[in-house]
């Protein structure tokens, strides 16, 4: 590039006054991708004021603003005769030229001066230029960016200095960005080979935000090039949501914002109190539907790659109704009558129950007794029995406790002593009926089909009479078993009301050999005995079966 000025004259066939146009260069050589700028300056006759001015490329017709693809590579200031092609390619090789209209005169004034472009894909000589794989860059807070680059220069040139600076500070003198302080020791040139000039920056800071432009310098006079402007955006991550505040069985979306747009393909990770989350996230955005209250918690995001810089935590409230709601007494068991019992309900539900009541219901009728968090049965006694129930309550909804009872100490002795002679009855019994059979042993008369039948007149239960013979033999048989050092037990079996099949309670073998003579026949026997009589002496029988009179029901 060469600083020649080419001066044109434009004659008007009015007058010898002419429109002049001055091209600072003949020829462009630009590598591809870099910018190029064509600038020219124009002077027009006296008592003639411009209209329009337009750029036109090859000889057409139609103005470049008009008829080029991506027309937005084409920068231009009609009235400074300046034309910025940005991003070049090769069907940006041309010949471009400006054309103005001035007033009176309406004529389209044109010349065959013109600026040849050259756009070569590879340094070559009288080529200059300086290409970026993009002129913008989204850069994440913390991270590392590296800024591509390659520039082109004549061959029979040599390069003597290169440097990056930002154009956004004003300074009269350009500053490598390696030597400013708040750069210093982060930014670095990947320069592993000729024509290569790609800028990496460490630790990016929001104050790294702004435009760079890289430089290079020849060995000859007047041998400089600056390339077109690079534009770093830095941003951070920032977690939105439409409402932090949610029901149970809603759905809500996350986003991940950053205030510019990052590299088309970014994958994130998303973060619920600090840990990877259980849900999939789809780019930059986390879907939960629907929500349960396992969703709650804070939530950060990052890019995949740069997990040390994550976005601060966002924090999502998931709504729900009482849940788990039950009573607690205190003190534990039993309460005599008289005394009081605390019962305290207990339930978790977020927002917090802000209203609880108490419940009592006796046989079908439901009571409300009171309310608050806890309630407190005072002077129990068999009045305040029932059941006992609360209810929880918040902004999203209800829910009622399992039923507990007020239990009162002695409400069971009634059923203790039933149970307690149904036990005692047959143990009194044993010893008699052993001492009876003993007896029968040594008496012979005893042997033989016998059936001792002996008429109940008194319809109340026999355990009492039973217990009574058993309660006189039994001394009678302590007396006997000392003298004699051999014990029979006999077999004792109960006949119940609705089946006649008999069952041993016990059965231990005399030690003594039994012969055929000795055995016994069994026999009813049923016991009678005069309320007003007392025990009679009983004949020395033994008693084989016991007929048990129907059980008798303790409420």
């Amino acid at each position: 590039m060469k600083g020649t000025t080419l001066t044109y004259f434009l004659l008007f066939t009015t007058g010898l006054q002419a429109i002049v146009i001055n091209y600072h260069a003949k020829e462009v050589c630009s590598l591809k991708g870099s910018t190029v700028v064509l600038k020219c300056s124009y002077d027009i006759p006296t008592g003639d004021s411009f209209i329009a001015g337009f750029w036109y490329k090859n000889d057409s017709k139609i103005p470049i603003q008009l008829n080029v693809p991506n027309v937005n590579r084409f920068v231009y200031n009609s009235h400074t005769c300046v034309l910025r092609i940005a991003n070049l390619t090769l069907h940006d090789s041309g010949f471009y030229e400006y054309k103005i209209t001035t007033k009176p005169s309406t004529s389209s004034l044109r010349d065959s001066s013109r600026v040849n472009v050259h756009v070569a894909d590879a340094p070559r000589k009288d080529c200059w230029g300086v290409s970026y794989s993009s002129t913008s860059f989204c850069v994440l807070m913390g991270s590392t960016v590296d800024i591509p680059c390659t520039y082109g220069f004549p061959t029979d040139q040599t390069v003597t200095t290169t440097l990056w600076y930002r154009e956004d500070k004003r300074r009269k003198v350009l500053i490598d960005l390696r030597l400013e302080e708040d750069y210093e020791g982060r930014v670095e040139h990947l320069s592993t080979e000729e024509h290569n000039c790609t800028l990496r920056i460490r630790d990016v800071g929001a104050t790294d935000s702004g435009q760079y432009r890289f430089r290079y310098v020849t060995n000859t006079t007047g041998g400089a090039f600056s390339g077109g402007l690079v534009t770093i955006s830095v941003t951070d991550l920032q977690v939105s949501m439409a409402a932090g505040t949610l029901t149970e069985g809603g759905n809500v979306t996350l986003t991940c914002d950053t205030s510019c747009k990052l590299k088309a393909v970014t994958p994130f990770i998303w973060y619920k109190n600090t840990r990877p989350t259980r849900h999939r996230a789809m780019n930059s955005t986390l879907h939960l539907n629907p929500v349960s209250s396992e969703d709650a918690g804070s939530y950060s995001c990052a890019v995949r790659g740069h997990e040390q810089h994550r976005s601060p935590e966002a924090a999502l409230d998931v709504r729900y109704a009482p849940r788990n709601t039950a009573v607690l007494a205190a003190p534990h068991g039993d309460r005599a009558v008289g005394e009081s019992l605390s019962l305290t309900c207990t339930s978790d539900a977020n927002p917090p129950v802000h209203n609880y009541t108490w419940h009592r219901k006796v046989g079908d009728e439901l009571k409300l007794i009171g309310a608050g968090q806890s309630y407190v049965v005072a002077n129990i006694s068999y009045e305040t029995s029932g059941l006992y129930y609360c209810v929880a309550q918040n902004s999203v909804g209800e829910q009622h406790s399992a039923a507990v009872s007020v239990p009162i100490a002695g409400q069971g002795s009634a059923k203790g002593a039933a149970i307690g002679i149904l036990i005692v009855v047959p143990l009194l019994l044993i010893p008699g009926l052993l001492w009876l059979r003993k007896q029968k042993s040594r008496n012979p008369a005893s042997k033989g089909n016998t059936t001792i039948s002996v008429q109940q007149t008194d319809p109340s239960p026999v355990y009492d009479d039973v217990a009574a013979v058993a309660v006189a033999s039994d001394l009678a048989w302590r007396r006997k078993t000392e003298a004699h050092n051999d014990v029979q037990y006999a077999s004792v079996q109960f006949k119940s009301s609705k089946e006649a099949k008999m069952a041993p309670y016990a059965s231990v073998e005399h030690p003594q050999t039994q012969t055929a003579q000795e055995d016994v026949q069994y026999a009813l026997l049923n016991f009678s005995r005069p309320k007003d009589t007392p025990p009679a002496e009983v004949d020395p029988v033994i008693y084989n079966t016991v007929t048990k009179p129907p059980r008798t029901r303790i409420h």
